[in-house]
């Protein structure tokens, strides 16, 4: 399953949901119509979302976070105060417990843990994350790498996609996990897509819909804890071509992008 597929399964249920002749009995059943489609986690991390949003939506004000603009599941309030909400069934909630609280800046950010077996709350708990050695916040990131190509320099057609923990003190990273997808582009790739220079303004959207649909299929498939999406880029910083390359964080979650760097410096192999 492609990340736009999952995204456009979501808005799909709903869009459901908040049509009146329908709701969420009709959401729910189409859901299971997409469970092979979906797969184990995508299907188990829908029907979380759509329990919370049924069970919780008046309690906590909940609005459903669009696909652009909004970094969480959803929107609302926690006591007094502003929240976001992202839900989960799929945190190793004893480990978590020793992870330290990150509040950031704006509305607070909570994780909504719901039973897998029957989708009731757990807990909701603050959005924390292990600390480096150094003593900064280590935060699950992805990178989108660019196109593989086997040793005759043909493309075979996939890229790789690096998840990794970024710091938030020494600005390091620490290769966690590497996949493999077809079709699922590196960023430049994406938008190199579109080669006109009327087709600009729509490339720029485009391309960042393509940043977010990636965060959230990932979020599902691979990291709950997932906060930021990167590419990998060759730096231009003198006139002859001489230059770096770097990890360059496109899109970071506004909970944690007052403390994410903005690139990291990085070999040409990573």
């Amino acid at each position: 399953m492609s990340a736009s597929e999952y995204n456009r399964i979501r808005r799909i249920l709903f869009c459901t949901i908040h049509d009146p002749a329908k709701g969420f009995n009709c959401a729910f059943e189409y859901l299971d119509g997409y469970k092979r489609t979906l797969g184990v986690h995508g299907y188990t991390g829908l029907k979380a979302e759509l329990n919370f949003y049924q069970k919780h939506g008046r309690e906590f004000g909940l609005t459903v976070a669009g696909d652009m603009g909004e970094h969480a599941d959803f929107a609302g309030s926690y006591g007094s105060q502003l929240a976001r909400f992202d839900v989960t069934t799929n945190i190793n909630f004893k480990q978590f417990q020793d992870y330290e609280p990150y509040m950031g800046s704006g509305p607070r950010y909570k994780i909504a843990l719901l039973d897998q077996g029957n989708f009731e709350v757990i807990d909701v708990l603050d959005l924390a994350f292990p600390r480096c050695s150094c003593g900064g916040y280590l935060i699950p990131s992805v990178i989108l790498l660019g196109q593989n190509y086997n040793r005759h320099g043909e493309s075979t057609w996939t890229n790789d996609q690096l998840l990794v923990d970024v710091c938030t003190g020494c600005h390091e990273y620490f290769e966690r996990n590497r996949f493999t997808h077809h079709g699922l582009l590196s960023p430049q790739e994406y938008f190199d897509g579109f080669d006109s220079q009327e087709e600009y303004d729509l490339a720029i959207q485009a391309t960042e819909q393509h940043l977010v649909d990636a965060y959230k299929y990932f979020r599902r498939e691979h990291s709950d804890y997932l906060m930021a999406v990167g590419q990998h880029d060759y730096i231009v910083t003198e006139p002859d071509g001489g230059g770096y390359w770097a990890i360059n964080l496109s899109f970071v979650n506004q909970a944690v992008a007052q403390d994410m760097p903005d690139e990291i410096e990085c070999s040409h192999e990573i």
